[in-house]
């Protein structure tokens, strides 16, 4: 039986005006990539900000409760138990700092090896060369490609039991998405797992073990990945299919949107 992670129970959250989260429950267990999937504002990224602890000023969680293990959030959970990689990995470094000193913060705020040894391994462990030149650079003087690549690394090196993604190859070319996609694989073992959000059903079909679909701040459907054509999907599941096929279409027959899957 897999161990549960993290546990949502019934979560509802909104501002003053407007409810965003209705009822939300899921559960995240070790050794799978679960993706929560939806078009922009069906509540993806407050989901995550709400496991994360994050939420923004304006928006407070009204009910429910999430369980990290079978524990409540302290600060302890940041780091040893849960960590992100987010989607514009330039808003998430300062650039008043080099990587050296951020990355070293990190790692001694989490009680891990942070000597330059160290820190130049885990970046090589995500392909990236002349170490010592990116741990003396800052964060603007790297590309958005690199900066994520060092947040994928980090995420290594912390050794989390849930990493949650959030659109972590929105900003990225085609061969950059490819190879940080086979780096979010590497975060899954069968001590952790991986929650991924994205709104691209390629990127699910190459990635999830499990589907959870989001439409108007709900969850809508949950579901194994080869249940995917299953044609008792709910109706918005079956529209995002749709919509996403039809954006392959083309006079040759040539269907690039399997192509993409297969990245």
């Amino acid at each position: 039986m897999k161990e549960k992670l993290v546990s949502i129970k019934n979560l509802s959250a909104g501002t003053k005006y407007k409810q965003i989260l209705n009822n939300i429950s899921f559960d995240i267990y070790a050794g799978e990539i679960l993706c929560l999937l939806g078009q922009s504002g069906s509540g993806k990224t407050m989901t995550a900000s709400a496991i994360l602890n994050i939420l923004p000023e304006n928006v407070e969680k009204t009910s429910g409760r999430i369980l990290y293990g079978e524990k409540e959030f302290h600060s302890g959970i940041y780091g040893s138990y849960i960590s992100s990689i987010m989607q514009n990995p330039a808003a998430c470094f300062d650039n008043v700092f080099t990587m050296e000193e951020q990355i070293k913060d990190i790692l001694k705020a989490n009680n891990k090896d942070y000597s330059q040894e160290k820190m130049c391994n885990i970046l090589e462990k995500v392909s990236l060369t002349n170490q010592q030149d990116i741990l003396n650079s800052y964060p603007y003087q790297l590309s958005g490609g690199m900066l994520q690549r060092v947040m994928i690394a980090v995420a290594l090196s912390l050794e989390s039991r849930v990493i949650i993604a959030d659109e972590p190859t929105s900003d990225l070319d085609v061969l950059g998405q490819r190879e940080i996609l086979d780096l979010i694989l590497k975060l899954k073992n069968e001590n952790s797992a991986v929650l991924m959000i994205t709104h691209n059903l390629s990127v699910v079909k190459h990635m999830a073990d499990r589907i959870i679909v989001m439409e108007n701040g709900s969850i809508v459907d949950d579901f194994n990945k080869d249940e995917l054509h299953n044609n008792k999907r709910h109706p918005y599941t079956q529209k995002l299919i749709k919509a996403n096929e039809s954006q392959y279409i083309n006079k040759w027959n040539i269907s690039f949107g399997e192509y993409n899957a297969k990245m």
